[in-house]
């Protein structure tokens, strides 16, 4: 796995130009609950209710996701130069891309009004933090040393606190934010997939709900 995957693996994702070795068994991990949620939404009993407010958390999961993904395109940039992507979404907490996935999954779970989903994510959340998050963190760590280790010690792994939104805000205003851009193209590539899938998702729930 080159140089890039590794990194971008570390980050909740995989490189969408590669395709090969481990970071394709890295994209089977992400894919196989992928059965799991289609059973579920077969199996599902959304109501008007249910449906409406699973929507709004999913769209906000996927946002965070869509987000923090179009930082992507920084990181040939930053591991050239042996920087840290800290912009962004990762200004705020070290993973963003798990923290959307849990609200996307959080709000696949309430659409579908089956207690079994909330058990299913359960799973998946305690798998990610136990064994998932910890690893790749370690990964960054071996990749960037001390510059990742103070990085770590000033920003929250998931839940980002006052302290943190303002520091972020201020750095927007005043623009000392890092010099690294959202990248729309770089989001698509890394999100499309799993857009798709949500839509065919939310469609076939809706289709549950009416018939």
């Amino acid at each position: 796995m080159s140089k890039k995957s590794i990194t971008l693996r570390s980050r909740g994702f995989v490189d969408p130009r590669k395709g090969e070795g481990k970071a394709a068994r890295y994209r089977l991990g992400i894919i196989l609950p992928i059965p799991i949620i289609l059973l579920i939404t077969l199996w599902s009993k959304p109501t008007a209710t249910s449906l409406w407010r699973g929507g709004i958390c999913l769209a906000l999961g996927e946002l965070i996701r869509w987000w923090s993904a179009g930082y992507i395109g920084g990181w040939q940039t930053s591991l050239e130069e042996e920087r840290l992507v800290t912009s962004g979404p990762y200004a705020l907490v070290r993973n963003p891309c798990y923290v959307g996935s849990f609200l996307a999954g959080l709000g696949l779970a309430v659409m579908s009004g089956r207690w079994l989903a909330y058990v299913v994510l359960l799973g998946f959340t305690v798998l990610g933090m136990t064994r998932l998050v910890p690893g790749e963190e370690a990964l960054l760590g071996e990749q960037f040393g001390l510059a990742y280790e103070a990085y770590y010690q000033v920003v929250p792994r998931y839940l980002p606190g006052w302290r943190q939104f303002g520091k972020w805000l201020r750095a927007r205003r005043q623009g000392t934010e890092p010099d690294q851009r959202f990248g729309s193209r770089d989001a698509w590539l890394a999100e499309r997939y799993m857009l798709i899938f949500l839509v065919g998702v939310i469609l076939a729930m809706v289709v549950r709900w009416r018939f």
